[in-house]
């Protein structure tokens, strides 16, 4: 009950939770993209700037901030009517594959979970 004595309502009850089969699948495609992004920083295509174990911190921001205007730009291009032609889901998977890899660098170069 809310302070007016109103039920709370669920505002997300007519949505099907996500499937874990979907999640399962997103994720493998998160972890492709590392590899990718990791083999293509080896190769020198990023300048030394990357998010893998010993990258530096602005520079993964800016990697990150990168992605992100990536996903606003498709966002803003259905905006304006233009077909996704999966450039959506690409880019979201490239942020969450660039996120999760500065996640793992941090872990592994021994700053821990804080």
């Amino acid at each position: 009950m809310t302070g007016l004595g109103q039920p709370i309502r669920d505002p997300v009850a007519h949505i099907p939770p996500l499937q874990k089969k979907t999640i399962a699948n997103v994720l493998v495609a998160v972890m492709d993209e590392i590899q990718r992004q990791d083999d293509l920083a080896r190769a020198g295509k990023f300048g030394g700037k990357h998010t893998m174990p010993g990258g530096p911190e602005d520079a993964r921001f800016r990697i990150l901030g990168e992605e992100v205007g990536e996903v606003a730009k498709e966002l803003n291009e259905a905006d304006k009517g233009v077909e996704d032609t999966g450039g959506l889901y690409k880019e979201l998977v490239q942020t969450a594959a660039t996120a999760t890899a500065w996640a793992a660098a941090h872990i592994e170069e021994g700053q821990g979970y804080r």
